[in-house]
C-alpha cells in the first residue's frame, strides 16, 4: 500500500503519532511518504524533540526523504538544520498526483 502521511499539527503528540505510524507501516513493507507542513517546523528545530530524532531515522526504514512545502521558510529551515537531519528532507515535487497514493492521512 502506498500512503502519504501529512504532519500538519504543531503539537509534539500529533507529530509523534503520525511519524510513528509512518515508520511502523514502512517496517511492514508499505511505501510511505511523509509531508511536514510549516506548523511542525518548530518541533523539527528542537534537537531533543521526538520528531527530530524520528526524521533522522527515515533512511533506516528505507523511506524517502520527507517533503517540505516549497516556500521560503523551507529553504531557510534546511540551511539551519544539522546535515544528518537535512539529508532526510527535500522540497515537495512540483507535480504530485494524489491518485498515486492509496491513502492520504493528516495529523
Amino acid at each position: 500500500m502506498k500512503l502519504l502521511i501529512q504532519l500538519r499539527t504543531p503539537t509534539e503528540m500529533a507529530s509523534y503519532e503520525g511519524c510513528a505510524l509512518a515508520l511502523t507501516l514502512a517496517t511492514f513493507g508499505h511505501e510511505v511518504q511523509l509531508y511536514l507542513d510549516a506548523p511542525v517546523f518548530g518541533l523539527l528545530m528542537q534537537p531533543k524533540s521526538r520528531l527530530h530524532g524520528m526524521i533522522q531515522s527515515l533512511e533506516l526504514y528505507d523511506m524517502p526523504a520527507a517533503w517540505l512545502p516549497s516556500d521560503v521558510f523551507s529553504g531557510w529551515l534546511t540551511g539551519m538544520l544539522p546535515n544528518d537531519l537535512a539529508t532526510q528532507l527535500m522540497l515537495i515535487p512540483e507535480s504530485i498526483n494524489s491518485q498515486d497514493f492509496e491513502q492520504i492521512l493528516s495529523f
